[in-house]
This record gives structure tokens, C-alpha cells and sequence, in this order.
């Protein structure tokens, strides 16, 4: 915009919808974010699990994925859910994801995954120094367990057993140390993979702090306001 103040309206009022109103307030813009809820981050955002994966860059469409959707079909609690339907814009869609699954395009995707979300971190590290921001941040890592042993055995990589390792192999005893909790589990945990520089957080907490700081900051919020249409 040659460095001019522009109106921008931000639809939604997420974690992505504040912080998008955050830098773009900060940039020198006028800024209005509108919402149906009566305050920010009230669904997507609200429940999230609020994880900060830095470690898992691996995109949805890779090898495994054809197979796996498959198998999901018809369940509407599949992790990936795809509805068949006589839409051509969905099966062009479907096309494109397929492509992304070859062996090349996914070491692509991962390689840029990773750019971004190391790029990601950074910033987020910064912006909850800069505020002070309390969100109930963890950072004892993420623990990925498995109850399937051919699914871990797939998983695991020699580089995993290698000290320092970004993503480390655990045995089902080493997973019952990092996370008691799991004692309590009526399957059986093969094993797991730890990833120490992952984090975990409060989603919700972390959006609505940063609203407030995005108010005092001159942005606009439009609460209980519906969006029906785009003219």
C-alpha cells in the first residue's frame, strides 16, 4: 500500500483473526474485526487444544494419505473428513490434494512447512514477551502416543534414537514417566515420540488477552454481528 493507512475488516474474531488485527494495528492501519459471538474467540478457538507443533511439519496430503482417507470414509469423526458429493469444484480440489501427495511435493510442502512455522514461533515468542502475555503456556513438549504397534514402527526413524534429536523415540515405560496420567489408560501404549521444543497452551485465554491489547490499540471490535453476505 506504499506505506499508506488503509481500512481493513478482519472477519472473525480467532486466534488468527486477532492477531491478524494486532500487527495490522500496529502497522498504522484502521482496523475492525467482526464477530457473531458476543466476544472473541468463542468457537474454533475456544475448545482448540491449543498446541504450538514446531517439531510436526507434515502436511495432510502426503503418501499415506490416499489409503488413509479411504479407510475413513463414512465415519464423521475421520481426523479428515471428505463428503463425496457431484460438486466439480470439490473433486478439482480432490485432484490438486492428490497431486500434493506424491513423494516429491510432500519433501517440498514439508521444507516450507518447517520455514513457516520456525517463523511462526519466533514471532510468537516475541509478541508474548512484548505484552506479557498469560495464556497457561507449557513447554514441556508434546508426546505423541501410539496403541497400535505396526503404526509406531512405521513412525520411528533412526534419527529419532540419536541424542538431541528434534523428534525422540519412547518406550511405553519412558512414555509413562513423562505423562503418569497415562497409567490410567484402558489401551495399551506401545511407545511414543516426544517432541521436546513443542509447547501447549490456552488458545482462548491467549485471544482474548490480545483483543484487549488490540483495543487499546485503536482496533474496533464488532461483536454479535452476523456476517450474511459480501457486496
Amino acid at each position: 500500500d506504499g506505506g499508506q493507512r488503509v481500512k481493513v475488516i478482519v472477519l472473525g474474531a480467532g486466534i488468527i483473526g486477532v492477531t491478524s488485527a494486532w500487527f495490522l494495528a500496529r502497522e498504522g492501519h484502521e482496523v475492525t474485526v467482526v464477530d457473531r459471538q458476543p466476544g472473541p474467540a468463542r468457537e474454533t478457538s475456544f475448545a482448540n487444544g491449543g498446541q504450538v507443533s514446531i517439531t510436526h511439519s507434515t502436511p495432510w496430503a502426503n503418501p499415506s494419505a490416499p489409503v488413509a482417507i479411504l479407510r475413513w470414509l463414512g465415519h464423521e469423526d475421520a481426523p479428515l473428513l471428505f463428503r463425496p458429493r457431484a460438486e466439480l469444484a470439490r473433486w478439482l480440489w480432490g485432484a490438486r490434494f492428490l497431486l500434493e501427495c506424491l513423494p516429491s511435493r510432500t519433501r517440498r510442502n514439508v521444507e516450507r512447512i518447517h520455514e513457516i512455522v520456525t517463523y511462526s514461533h519466533a514471532v510468537q515468542d516475541a509478541l508474548t514477551a512484548e505484552l506479557a502475555l498469560e495464556y497457561d503456556g507449557v513447554r514441556r513438549g508434546i508426546l505423541k502416543i501410539f496403541t497400535d504397534p505396526r503404526e509406531l514402527a512405521a513412525t520411528i526413524t533412526p534419527a529419532m534414537r540419536e541424542p538431541g534429536a528434534a523428534s525422540v523415540f519412547k518406550t511405553s515405560e519412558e512414555c509413562l514417566a513423562l505423562e503418569p496420567a497415562l497409567a490410567q489408560s484402558r489401551l495399551t501404549i506401545h511407545g511414543g515420540i516426544y517432541m521436546p521444543r513443542d509447547e501447549s497452551g490456552d488458545a482462548h485465554k491467549f485471544a482474548v488477552e490480545l483483543a484487549a491489547h488490540c483495543e487499546r490499540a485503536g482496533v474496533r471490535f464488532l461483536f454479535a454481528t452476523p456476517i450474511d453476505t459480501l457486496e
